[in-house]
């Protein structure tokens, strides 16, 4: 396609790679359990830390932590008003991102995480109506 950009069809490889395939399969597994769900995230965000600072590496932290904050509202218990479908792509994005070996491996300084900065905001977009739910109840309940 010739008006497709790099980005796409990076995406359109994740969304039909056996590592993303994967990803889903554990993200159903892991979506059931409030623990694993904190899990995953403590090991997301400690990748995070461990990660450059700047331009690509920021951008994948303030992504992480949009939804890691969602799920982990979902795992306490706080905040349910999410489709079990949108939880699940959410949390096979964050297991895509924390495996070593996916489409482009993220030992390639820079390059190596643009698969991951693909899906995750393929994730956000096609999860914005659950996101934007999530922030106004978050400002609404820290208004109380």
């Amino acid at each position: 396609m010739p008006n497709q950009k790099p980005d796409d069809d990076i995406l359109t490889r994740v969304l039909h790679s056996i590592f993303f395939r994967n990803s889903m399969g554990k993200a159903g597994r892991i979506s059931r359990n409030s623990r694993s769900i904190l899990s995953l995230l403590q090991r997301v965000f400690s990748k995070t830390k461990h990660m450059g600072v700047g331009g690509v590496f920021d951008t994948i932290r303030q992504k992480t932590l949009i939804i890691g904050q969602l799920l982990k509202a979902y795992a306490k218990g706080e905040y349910r008003d999410v489709e079990m479908k949108n939880l699940i792509i959410m949390v096979a994005s964050l297991v895509y991102f924390l495996s070593p070996i996916d489409l482009i491996p993220d030992l390639l300084p820079v390059f190596g995480y643009a698969d991951d900065i693909a899906l995750l905001t393929y994730v956000l977009r096609s999860v914005s109506e659950e996101v934007e739910k999530f922030e106004l109840w978050q400002m609404n309940k820290d208004l109380k």
